[in-house]
């Protein structure tokens, strides 16, 4: 076993039991709870399908404009909303989770073992470096049959929840345990004032 597996094999195993969500293309909204494989900060475009889950609801929030509105730069305020009114609309899903052997990194220890600070669990979705470091910690545990990974969510406002969902057996497969809720326009942004991206025009 590889040093880093060696000290991943030693971060705390937990379970989680609980109520989480996530935001989704209206389109892709049956395949809501099924996962991908895909880019992302836990997974890989050619690697194993991961389902991304979050909580609170705010945290989801962000986690839409973080994905889908602050990569953008607008040239004017007024850009932001239109913007914001033409993208394409969303669907707010609710689940119960119950599942085991989660690779747990919220605390200060597990975030050593795994050799993850703060700012890779957190840092912007245009971050590759951080995005690679932490996917291959996903890989390693992937390779020591977790489940997924339990995490501090980029949003600094909650959690995060990685499923594996080749590995996750079919009994602690995520539920919708609420109403499927869609999202014609984002909510409004819970980050004080929002975060705006703004180019400099030449006068």
């Amino acid at each position: 076993m590889d040093s880093q597996a060696a000290r991943l094999a030693q971060v705390a195993e937990v379970t989680e039991a609980g109520e989480w969500q996530r935001h989704v293309t209206a389109r892709y909204v049956r395949q809501a709870l099924d996962g991908r494989p895909g880019y992302g900060r836990w997974g890989t475009a050619d690697g194993f399908p991961v389902l991304y889950l979050g909580r609170p609801r705010d945290s989801v929030i962000v986690e839409a404009y973080r994905h889908l509105v602050d990569p953008v730069e607008f040239d004017e305020p007024g850009d932001r909303e239109n913007f914001l009114n033409n993208l394409v609309p969303q669907v707010l899903v609710t689940c119960s989770v119950n599942v085991n052997s989660l690779l747990d990194l919220r605390t200060a220890l597990g975030r050593a073992q795994a050799e993850l600070t703060m700012q890779d669990l957190t840092s912007p979705t245009t971050d590759r470096a951080a995005y690679a470091r932490c996917q291959s910690v996903a890989q390693v545990a992937h390779q020591l049959n977790r489940n997924g990974i339990i995490a501090p969510a980029a949003t600094e406002l909650g959690e995060t929840l990685a499923l594996f969902m080749d590995l996750l057996p079919a009994d602690q497969r995520p539920q919708r345990s609420r109403e499927d809720r869609p999202w014609q326009r984002l909510p409004p942004d819970p980050r004080a004032g929002g975060i705006r991206h703004l180019s400099v025009v030449p006068s």
